[in-house]
Formats: C-alpha cells, structure tokens, sequence
C-alpha cells in the first residue's frame, strides 16, 4: 500500500501544478479583460467630436431626410453630419438610483467601411468610460426587384474561420460578443426613441425618415441613403 501511494504522490502533485496554472490563467485573462473594459476608447479620430467641432453648426437633418425621400434623390451624409446633429439636438442624461454616481456624457458615431458604432460616453464616479454598440444593414432583392433591409448588431465575426459569435460592440477598449449587447441594450433603445415615432404611420422624425429609404451603404466615413425603388434604369449598363 505505501508503494502504491508513492506511486501516486508526483502524479497528484502535477495535477495540483496544472489545476493552479488554469486557475492563474482564468485570473490572468480575467483581470486583463477589466483593465481593458475601464479604459475608454480613443474618439480624437471621430469627426464633429470634441474641441475641433466647437462653435460648427449641424445641418437640418430631418429636413434633408425628408426632402430626399420627397424628391426621390440620393442623400450622403457624413459622421461629421451625423455628430454635429447629436451634439445639438440630443440631451443626455442618466437616471436611476445611480444618477449621482453616473453620467451620460455625450452620444458620438464612428462609420467604418459596411458598418457604424454608436458609442455612448459616460463618467461613473469620476472615470470616463464607453460603451458601444455595432450596427451595420443587410440587403437581399427579392424576385419583385424591392429590397430587403435588415439590421444587425455586429460588424462581423471575430475571425472569418469563426462565423460565430459576432463582434458586437466594445465595453471600453475591449471588443465583446453580440450577446453581450442585451446587457446594454435598454440604453440603446432609450437613444433610438429620441429620433423614432411609432405613433404614426407617415415618418415623423429622423429615424422614421432613415428607415423608409431602399437602399443603404456605410463608405469611408459616409451614410449613402437612396430612396428609390430598384428598377432596371439603375441596375448598369444592361437596363434600359
């Protein structure tokens, strides 16, 4: 029986060894990750944000919203358009048992190639943080030529030999899973509901206005929004 014991001893012992190199990686990772959530992303890059944006007017966004969808024209607007208007029409403000520990500081957006981050900054007891949320359209015609919107909340997967999950936002400067957003999206939905009227069937506000358009496109910093039907004068050069 002592043998046999001995015999075991170094053998539990490397099990022990591997057991607490699992659990230091586990707290290792654990611990990067929460440094990486408590540092707020970088915006200096973000166009009409920040102290270069001061004393610049917004367009009238709803106005060319609404003349693009009355005139049958493609609109472009830029994230410079896009951040002047939030900086001027909307009114952050955080409420709950935690108002006085935290704040809602700005809204900003950042549009890449096929997708945009909507990106709320906020102050929790005295720390900048940001938290964002990816969006991006996809868009199938349909045998009647009409087109098929929907949104989705990531900008594509982590690596493109994983499809899933998406990368859905970041919390800070750390990238997250798409089902990480339900955490967050309460505050998303608040944001949307500023610039969205359900109550009526006609588009009211700007949102409204976004979502009656056929067609969308994110190029190098640039919302493309066209409301024209697909039809074959516009398919190229084999229309008519």
């Amino acid at each position: 029986m002592a043998d046999k014991d001995n015999d075991s001893s170094p053998r539990s012992s490397c099990v022990g060894k591997l057991a607490g190199l699992f659990l230091l990686l586990i707290v290792g990772g654990l611990g990067a990750a929460l440094f990486q959530i408590s540092q707020p992303q970088d915006l200096s890059d973000i166009a009409g944000y920040g102290p270069r944006a001061e004393g610049q007017s917004p367009r009238n966004l709803k106005g060319v919203l609404a003349n693009s969808l009355k005139g049958n024209y493609e609109l472009t607007l830029t994230e410079h358009d896009l951040n002047l208007y939030l900086r001027d029409t909307l009114k952050v403000k955080q409420g709950g048992y935690l108002a006085s520990e935290v704040s809602l500081d700005d809204v900003v957006v950042r549009l890449e190639n096929d997708y945009a981050e909507i990106i709320l900054v906020r102050t929790i007891a005295g720390h900048p943080f940001t938290l964002s949320m990816f969006l991006r359209v996809e868009q199938s015609e349909l045998p009647n030529g009409s087109i098929l919107k929907e949104v989705v909340r990531n900008r594509g997967p982590y690596h493109e030999s994983i499809p899933r999950p998406g990368v859905g936002g970041r919390f800070g400067k750390l990238p997250v899973p798409e089902g990480f957003l339900l955490l967050v999206m309460p505050a998303f939905e608040k944001l949307a509901a500023v610039y969205r009227d359900t109550s009526s069937k006609d588009p009211v506000k700007e949102l409204d206005y976004v979502e009656e358009m056929a067609r969308f496109s994110i190029v190098d910093g640039k919302l493309v929004l066209d409301p024209r039907p697909n039809t074959q004068e516009m398919m190229g050069p084999g229309g008519f």
